[in-house]
């Protein structure tokens, strides 16, 4: 089979509504000193990283160059931000994680004595509803082997079959599939370490036979083309294959959800398919099969059991017999 073209892709820009990038508006230095300092107090890279992004877009958007005008800032400027982000067609979802960092800022601002209230408080820039079901496109177990099918015996058919029955078998995150590096499969027999996760700086799971299997066999081929005879401890486990700049080098997370849709695409699925949609089946698949709900919980590590619900109720309402049980409407 034809090697895919799934190697590094460069980071999509951001695009303006005339479709080209706008150049980023940096933080007038007065300003960022706020939020670094309020950014470095985060206690993972993800949240430093999130809020970092989020920060700047809300400065950017609301114009503040001084300590003074952002003192000064309304709760109805705030209340307009949001409203433009909602125009911008930003899911709510994505919209109340840019509110959690700014209503952090200002929080942590109203504690050190530079404020009177807070402008973002929830009572008066409220957050967008959330629905309580899943809108990620799961995949189907037959889906799930189509597009495993798909890697072939190179390099990168061996480790994009890796990484596959890694984000399905374990339930990553494709920051945590960008994050693995070979010590977390190998310091605990029997386990898979996770490091730097989205609730918890340290985690482990079960580690599925094969999937320590398939990566084995991917790193043959890999130390043999990078002329390395053993795999260290901190070497990556997801690597870029690209022969011209990048070669060996850490898979990103936007690199691992481009590999998840050329599989699906190669694998003849049309619909919006990406890393998550692994995550999703992981759990859909495993409650199917009379996993306790708990331990759906415990092995995708979500802090809280109503997101583990969300997987479950799009599989409870699909066998709810209430709408055949309607009696049928006679035709006069």
């Amino acid at each position: 089979m034809k090697s895919l073209k799934t190697q590094e892709p460069a980071p999509p820009a951001a695009k303006s509504e005339e479709g080209t990038a706008p150049p980023a508006a940096p933080i007038p230095p007065e300003v960022r000193a706020l939020v670094d300092a309020f950014v470095d107090s985060r206690t993972t890279e993800n949240t430093r990283l999130a809020y970092r992004k989020a920060l700047e877009d809300f400065i950017a958007a609301t114009g503040v160059s001084t300590h003074a005008e952002l003192f000064a800032l309304p709760s109805t400027d705030l209340v307009k931000y949001r409203n433009a982000l909602q125009k911008k067609k930003l899911a709510p979802a994505a919209i109340n994680q840019r509110l959690v960092a700014v209503r952090g800022l200002f929080r942590r601002l109203l504690k050190e004595g530079k404020l009177q209230h807070n402008p973002a408080d929830p009572e008066l820039v409220q957050g967008f509803k959330v629905s309580e079901v899943s809108k990620t496109e799961g995949l189907t177990l037959e889906e799930v082997e189509r597009m495993v099918a798909t890697c072939d015996g190179t390099l990168e058919g061996l480790r994009d079959k890796a990484l596959l029955m890694t984000l399905y078998y374990q339930g990553l995150r494709r920051s945590e599939a960008s994050k693995l590096n070979y010590k977390d499969l190998v310091t605990r027999r029997g386990l898979l370490e996770i490091r730097d996760a989205k609730n918890n700086p340290y985690d482990t799971v079960r580690l599925r036979a094969e999937v320590k299997q398939a990566i084995e066999a991917y790193f043959e081929v890999l130390n043999r083309d990078l002329r390395r005879l053993n795999t260290c401890a901190d070497d990556p486990v997801f690597v870029s294959l690209s022969r011209i700049r990048s070669f060996g080098k850490r898979l990103s997370p936007v690199s691992i959800n481009e590999i998840v849709k050329a599989r699906a695409k190669a694998a003849g699925i049309e619909r919006r398919i990406t890393a998550h949609s692994y995550r999703h089946s992981c759990a859909t698949h495993g409650l199917a099969r009379g996993v306790p709900l708990h331990q759906v919980q415990r092995h995708l590590r979500h802090k809280d059991i109503r997101t583990t619900l969300r997987y479950d109720r799009e599989r409870d309402v699909r066998k709810n017999p209430m709408t055949e049980a309607l009696p049928p409407i006679a035709h006069y």
